[in-house]
């Protein structure tokens, strides 16, 4: 009995705790609350700019009348999209958090750059996925495809912001 009563037990789903509060963040994510506001483009020409750290609330279209720069992963032609542009110095790993069910392209000149990594951000922190690229140096460009809700906040964070730097000699 006691034997069954522990594989019953250890066979429960474990119930998440409640957010009562929002978590607090590392780096690169410690700026995911601030606010900023934008309309996503429909088109590449005009599509607003992403800034490393820099969070907006974006307004996103109708995924129809949204002119990807390439054919996203997913979800095209369902619910809403939109384009952004990041411009980078020099390669880096780079980041992009949303708060809600969507996906995430970036495209280097007419073609999708593969995922590096991907996965869920911290518990209580309104980040519901991050996804990680390998970036050259130049301009890219952001798309967001098959989201159920017409505003998504994103922001792009570059890996290197949670290494610690080295101290000078």
């Amino acid at each position: 009995m006691t034997i069954l009563f522990a594989l019953l037990l250890a066979a429960a789903p474990v119930a998440e705790p409640a957010c009562t509060a929002p978590a607090p963040l590392a780096e690169p994510w410690t700026s995911w609350t601030q606010s900023g506001r934008a309309q996503a483009g429909a088109q590449v020409q005009g599509a607003p700019a992403l800034m490393l750290g820099k969070p907006v609330v974006a307004d996103l279209t109708p995924a129809d009348y949204v002119q990807f720069a390439a054919a996203p992963g997913k979800g095209a032609k369902e619910g809403h999209g939109g384009l952004f542009t990041l411009s980078l110095r020099q390669a880096a790993r780079i980041g992009i958090a949303l708060d809600g069910p969507a996906w995430v392209d970036v495209v280097t000149g007419k073609v999708a750059v593969e995922s590096v990594e991907h996965g869920h951000g911290p518990a209580c922190s309104g980040i519901r996925k991050i996804v990680w690229f390998d970036l050259p140096a130049g301009r890219h460009i952001v798309q967001i495809a098959g989201a159920k809700a017409p505003t998504i906040r994103i922001m792009a964070a570059d890996a290197k912001a949670n290494q610690p730097v080295a101290a000078a000699n």
